[in-house]
């Protein structure tokens, strides 16, 4: 009888274990969020969002990385880029571009881009249309993004990034150009004009 106990109990324990939640990714509801007490931001969607203490960034998808994605990086201070070298998603074969508070706002654009190029994520990066743009309080720019990755796959969005008490502050989305640009970009340019720096 014992015996019996215990196989029953170990398909029971295998259960549970594997009913624990994946903290990789949290459902992010409908309303306002706040982000790691660095962002706040308003949505109308439900989001998956993935959250990695690790990475220098969280992002939020509803059909996946690689098809869309709103992607909002943690503050760096001077001498800090937007990638640590040991990212999964990068890959350090040259000097990483380094963000200095004295910047200004072309120099922010061209720090942003730099950072992507190096991650080496796309084969092509680039950003355009670079206007004023406010964040909550903070002065920033707000930019265009076109980009293709190895697949040959084409991409479109748009970026805002500021700098906060000498931190720098980014937040961009991206998508795949054929289908889901379109079907997203109306909900997350609500949702990046609704952002506050916390």
């Amino acid at each position: 009888m014992k015996f019996i106990k215990k196989i029953l109990i170990i398909p029971i324990f295998l259960f549970l274990v594997s009913c624990q939640t994946d903290k990789t990714y949290i459902l992010v509801e409908p309303g306002k969020v706040e982000l790691k007490k660095i962002y706040s931001a308003d949505t109308n969607k439900k989001w998956s969002q993935f959250q990695e203490d690790e990475y220098n960034f969280l992002f939020w998808t509803i059909n996946g990385y690689t098809l869309e994605r709103i992607v909002f990086f943690k503050p760096i201070s001077d001498g800090r880029s937007l990638f640590d070298h040991d990212s999964f998603f990068t890959q350090e074969s040259e000097k990483r571009p380094i963000f200095n508070s004295k910047m200004n706002k072309f120099e922010i654009k061209e720090f942003f881009e730099n950072c992507i190029i190096w991650s080496r994520e796309f084969t092509n990066f680039e950003t355009s249309n670079i206007k004023n743009y406010k964040i909550g309080d903070v002065e920033g720019i707000s930019f265009d993004i076109k980009a293709q990755n190895e697949l040959g796959l084409n991409y479109r969005g748009f970026a805002i990034a500021g700098i906060k008490n000498e931190k720098f502050y980014s937040v961009y989305f991206i998508a795949t150009e054929l289908e889901f640009y379109d079907k997203y970009k109306k909900e997350a340019k609500e949702i990046i004009s609704s952002i506050e720096i916390l």
